[in-house]
């Protein structure tokens, strides 16, 4: 692992603590700073030069399109891994649609998520509460799929026949599965989100982050029930935190530097350490 890549114990970083993971991020623009602030008529103000700028509302802009789904994802694996782990209390559920809801128009998600409402409601009736994070995907067919991560709330034991399931959804195809408490889940299901499955004559392979570039602009990607839980996130420095949560060098499972540079021409670098963390051991 090349030092460099890794934080100095006194630079100060964002800590985000969910299920058994600790994330360590940190870049060279301080953390507590405010860098913009937005003003009325789509423009902002760079607060370190006074600087008055239009922003960026082209719908064309792939590019910062895709930046913008990125960070969407990273909050949904942290969402879901501190909220699922596997485990009989939680399934994973895949609902279809049988005819064409084009996937290349943010506005045609208003079917889309008006019947996973209605969905809902008539599981509901049948099973009791559960909590959920639903997230939409689009297909190469222009048609969405909705991906629900579902729980009970007291952890009791949680079986759904996929023959209710379908029976509740009523818009086409549906999958009901169990994910174990022995798979990573939020990492299973985020590699089935964001990567996408090609043909090449009669050889099949997977595309890492490829369906990312398929989100419209604007898509709110994922909803979620009321009780879910955000992870936990503080403002402190590498060294406070290491202590604080009593972890180690042997605890580390990964280390990354990612560089950009700002429509300003500034390079921000950022370094991200995840670290193996069990609640316990505070």
């Amino acid at each position: 692992m090349k030092t460099d890549k890794v934080i100095k114990p006194g630079q100060i970083v964002k800590a985000y603590i969910y299920g058994n993971t600790i994330e360590l991020s940190s870049s060279n623009v301080n953390v507590n700073r405010q860098a913009i602030l937005v003003i009325p008529n789509h423009k902002y103000v760079v607060l370190e030069t006074g600087e008055i700028k239009s922003m960026n509302t082209d719908a064309s802009s792939r590019v910062g399109n895709l930046s913008s789904v990125k960070r969407t994802m990273h909050n949904l694996r942290r969402l879901i891994a501190n909220n699922f782990n596997g485990g009989m209390d939680q399934l994973w559920i895949t609902l279809t649609f049988r005819t064409n809801v084009n996937a290349h128009h943010s506005h045609d998600t208003v079917t889309v998520y008006s019947d996973f409402k209605m969905f809902m409601q008539r599981l509901r009736k049948q099973i009791g509460r559960l909590e959920y994070i639903s997230v939409i995907e689009p297909q190469l067919s222009g048609r969405w799929h909705l991906h629900v991560l579902m729980k009970t709330p007291d952890k009791k034991p949680l079986y759904i026949p996929n023959e209710v399931v379908q029976h509740c959804w009523k818009r086409g195809f549906t999958k009901t599965q169990r994910l174990s408490d022995t798979d990573n889940v939020a990492a299973y299901v985020m590699a089935y989100l964001t990567n996408l499955q090609v043909s090449d004559g009669d050889k099949k392979f997977n595309v890492k982050g490829a369906r990312l570039w398929m989100y419209p602009k604007g898509l709110r990607i994922y909803r979620r029930s009321k009780d879910i839980l955000n992870p936990k996130v503080v403002n402190t420095t590498k060294k406070k935190a290491i202590k604080s949560y009593n972890l180690t060098e042997e605890d580390r499972r990964a280390t990354y530097e990612r560089s950009f540079k700002t429509r300003e021409g500034k390079t921000i670098t950022t370094k991200t350490e995840y670290y193996n963390w069990k609640e316990g051991s505070k």
